[in-house]
């Protein structure tokens, strides 16, 4: 698929050598991380590529994760392939389970960013969920539980995600 010139500006807008990453080193590796996601047009192009242990590692939410949260972003805003959409869904949901599991102070900063920015991309969360896979339907309605989104607006795309999981689950069972 490539990478869009809206991902491009939003990797540009950070300064990742100044971000402490998951895996204790700069972030400065993270924009090739995504580059490679992105332009991966079959596992085996993505193979030693992944989010996890970088925006977050068991549990732990690292700097980045806001940052890295604005490229997933930007990136549910075009053409993803299946299987980066999923890697991409699971690693907001993966800071939002981890976010709970650590109490350090920077980390409830890190923790507070994240979900600003996780707010800030509800309608793009929404269209991944409604047009994906029943899992990331299931993610996207995940997150928006755990986050709160909001009001009646988050309640309704929840029951719209979960009504479309069930749907897609049945069909799957069904063909058996």
């Amino acid at each position: 698929m490539g990478v869009s010139d809206l991902v491009r500006a939003e990797l540009a807008r950070h300064d990742w050598t100044a971000l402490t990453c998951a895996c204790l080193d700069s972030a400065e590796h993270l924009p090739l991380v995504f580059e490679t996601l992105l332009g991966a047009e079959t596992p085996q192009e993505a193979f030693g590529y992944s989010l996890s242990g970088h925006v977050e590692y068991s549990g732990i939410i690292a700097e980045c994760s806001a940052p890295a949260g604005g490229v997933i972003l930007a990136a549910l805003a075009g053409e993803l392939s299946p299987m980066v959409r999923s890697e991409f869904l699971d690693t907001l949901l993966r800071v939002a389970y981890g976010s709970e599991h650590d109490d350090a102070p920077s980390s409830a900063r890190a923790e507070d960013e994240f979900r600003t920015v996780v707010r800030e991309g509800f309608w793009l969360l929404m269209q991944a969920g409604l047009a994906g896979s029943a899992q990331d339907a299931e993610t996207v309605a995940d997150l928006c539980e755990y986050y709160d989104l909001g009001d009646q607006k988050s309640a309704y795309y929840q029951s719209l995600l979960r009504a479309r999981v069930r749907a897609k689950t049945k069909r799957r069972g069904a063909g058996r």
